[in-house]
């Protein structure tokens, strides 16, 4: 692989010559919950304006009593002020890259026996608009209903119980992109190294500049003052949206290092034509290596 560096003023950024291909895909995985489950991933599609995508999501009822569940669409909105700037929104509405317009789902609640399953549908219409551009995305929620909501049926009981309920809610996201206007962009807009008592936390703050959803693949590496790496550590895959940041942490503890200087770079692979990188120093004690020593 040949490398070529690119030192970013204030931060020093590396980027890593290679090759990713964008791949988008229908996953759908059973994950339990409390007395039900919902046959899902997060579902992703390719469209071009004037098309319609469809998605089925299969409930099971896998406790041993009746069960009513509330179905209701929403966003994942973008917020200012937060490290991950999104949050899910209930309301909907408010986000300038929501389909919630264009989708239709059904039914809105569901009563299952023990043992049933029930599939809910959903459909997005995407207007023939050419200035569509790049991702959207809207939200199913599917909770266990309360005897309080409005025109929701609970539960038969033979008597009254008091205690205290947890109620499930499951969010299942739902992703388009309009193929062929895809921007891709991203890199590493800070990379802060905390040192507490010992223990080394390294903060990877990623940014999508791009228009378009993405999943980076993002890891630690510690080199010694030779370059040679002595030390990985793999983060697990998360979507950043776009024009949005994510803060990628890593909390060392115990490094068996003799005491020195160590080169730390988070790096990404986000499906760019380049890697991207930070980069930054940690300093090894002769105390802190004699502790991990013992």
């Amino acid at each position: 692989m040949v490398k070529k560096t690119i030192i970013h003023p204030g931060l020093k950024i590396i980027f890593l010559i290679g090759l990713s291909l964008l791949c988008l895909s229908v996953v759908s995985l059973p994950v339990p919950a409390q007395g039900f489950s919902v046959s899902y991933g997060d579902v992703e599609f390719v469209v071009s304006p004037g098309d319609r995508i469809t998605a089925t999501l299969n409930v099971i009822n896998q406790s041993e009593e009746r069960i009513v569940l509330r179905i209701y669409s929403g966003d994942m909105l973008r917020v200012q002020g937060d490290i991950t700037k999104y949050e899910f929104d209930e309301e909907g509405g408010n986000e300038t890259r929501s389909f919630l317009d264009w989708m239709k789902f059904s039914p809105d609640q569901m009563v299952l026996e023990p043992g049933d399953s029930q599939d809910v549908l959903c459909e997005v219409n995407f207007p023939d608009d050419p200035t569509l551009e790049g991702s959207y995305w809207g939200v199913i929620f599917i909770q266990e209903a309360t005897s309080d909501e409005p025109g929701v049926e609970a539960p038969d009981s033979e008597s009254m119980q008091v205690g205290i309920t947890t109620i499930f809610r499951y969010a299942i996201k739902i992703y388009s992109t309009i193929g062929g206007t895809e921007i891709r962009e991203g890199l590493f807009i800070d990379l802060p190294i905390e040192h507490v008592e010992g223990e080394f936390i390294i903060h990877g703050i990623f940014q999508n500049s791009g228009n378009i959803f993405m999943r980076p693949e993002v890891w630690l590496e510690i080199r010694n003052p030779e370059g040679e790496i002595i030390f990985q550590q793999d983060h697990i895959r998360q979507t950043v949206l776009p024009e949005t940041i994510r803060e990628y942490v890593f909390e060392l503890s115990d490094l068996p290092f003799v005491p020195g200087t160590y080169l730390v770079m988070v790096i990404a692979d986000y499906g760019g034509p380049a890697l991207v990188a930070a980069q930054g120093r940690m300093e090894i004690s002769a105390d802190e290596a004699e502790t991990v020593e013992q």
